[in-house]
């Protein structure tokens, strides 16, 4: 038997879409590998927020953006910023996240993921039923914290845009509020609670037991990088650092790491590397929240986690460039704000590549050069919540199925 009908679908990637498609394509009846330079759930897989986030509907590009971004350039620790040494190289692809900010290609963009990620908490509970992984997540309300009402009809915008596609919520008082999150800071005094959502208590070793199930039920990991890929006739062939794998068809999910392997292809797709930054406090003083709490002042989601509180948020675009992690006392100090009687603690600082496309939304689509090449990447902030519908369509695709979702929105071709 040769090596190319051995390796039915390679999928390269093993992060929470890689992991989720994998398992899904495994049920369907399929022999498949992952391949990954790094051992499986490290990057944002690993360092996420951990929400499953059914409201994450809105683009980073939004009406009126442009006008913030002499103040990106001006401040390093903002939580929308551009590193100087990156901006000249980001232009072009900046001009394309400007106008994706028109409001017609939000509410475009709005309605597409809506299609990913609304039932997506629905769908992980399908996923850890069947592989008696229910204890990763916690059932629970997300809630969005305001200093006042007024601040949040000043997000009014977003918040009608969330409506529009389906979003509910529930309007807390300020009493409700603090019996739900009594070590909340007193100067947040109104918040909408979303319910039927909840989060994962640690994303990492809730992407490895995916993975462990995976490779229980007969699939196979091999650690290499990916050099090259290349069509060969009814199959692909990929030059890794360990040697050349042929394999019947080749889905490529990995993050940030994507685009250089599809311009292999012919397909140029204007990926970025949006870094994302997180503090993980333990063995601190003081209550930690029940809730995972999305702050819309401060731009960050706190989420309690079985390792500690995880403070994540904070958009970054530059490229490949070293961490700055004096953004992590930025955290901390966001963190006392929210939640003042935690104090001290170990911390435990993290910065990863968020994929990011210019409108917000990933590819989810065949090859435009090679049949056999599925492209699975660019989820941006929506990984986690957006990998089970993913691995929906990617195997209906290559099962010759009409896909659940309309695809035409996250097509390669759009650029």
């Amino acid at each position: 038997m040769s090596e190319a009908s051995q390796i039915e679908i390679t999928i390269i990637g093993a992060g929470i879409v890689g992991v989720n498609t994998a398992l899904r394509l495994q049920a369907a009846g399929h022999r498949v590998q992952i391949i990954d330079m790094n051992e499986p759930a490290q990057g944002c897989s690993s360092g996420n927020a951990g929400v499953i986030a059914v409201y994450g509907v809105t683009p980073v590009s939004m009406p009126g953006l442009w006008k913030q971004v002499p103040k990106m350039l001006m401040d390093p620790m903002g939580p929308l910023t551009i590193r100087r040494q990156h901006a000249l190289k980001l232009v072009p692809w900046l001009m394309r996240f400007m106008k994706a900010g028109n409001p017609k290609v939000v509410e475009h963009s709005a309605r597409a993921l809506a299609g990913l990620v609304t039932n997506s908490y629905q769908d992980y509970r399908q996923i850890t039923a069947k592989y008696d992984l229910d204890e990763y997540i916690k059932s629970s309300p997300i809630l969005a914290v305001y200093e006042s009402r007024a601040h949040f009809e000043r997000d009014r915008y977003a918040w009608d845009l969330r409506r529009r596609n389906g979003i509910q919520w529930d309007e807390l008082s300020t009493a409700d509020l603090h019996a739900l999150e009594p070590s909340l800071s007193a100067a947040f005094d109104f918040a909408v609670a979303m319910p039927g959502s909840g989060f994962v208590r640690d994303p990492q070793g809730f992407t490895q037991a995916l993975f462990m199930q995976f490779i229980r039920n007969g699939g196979q990991f091999k650690k290499t990088k990916v050099l090259g890929i290349r069509p060969n006739g009814g199959t692909t062939v990929l030059n890794t650092s360990t040697g050349e794998i042929t394999t019947q068809k080749t889905v490529i999910a990995a993050g940030a790491f994507s685009a250089q392997l599809t311009e292999q292809l012919g397909d140029k797709i204007p990926l970025q590397q949006e870094r994302g930054y997180h503090l993980t406090l333990s063995e601190y003083a003081g209550t930690s929240p029940r809730h995972a709490i999305m702050s819309p002042k401060h731009k960050v989601i706190v989420t309690p986690m079985d390792v500690g509180i995880r403070i994540a948020g904070m958009v970054e675009f530059g490229g490949f460039l070293p961490p700055n992690y004096a953004r992590s006392d930025v955290l901390y100090g966001q963190l006392q704000e929210l939640f003042p009687t935690v104090e001290g603690g170990q911390r435990s600082n993290w910065m990863g590549h968020r994929p990011t496309l210019p409108d917000s939304l990933p590819v989810i689509d065949r090859s435009t050069v090679s049949p056999h090449v599925y492209y699975a990447f660019g989820h941006q902030h929506v990984g986690l919540t957006s990998a089970p519908k993913t691995a929906q369509l990617i195997t209906e695709m290559i099962e010759g199925q009409t896909p659940a979702l309309d695809i035409k929105p996250f097509s390669a071709k759009r650029f």
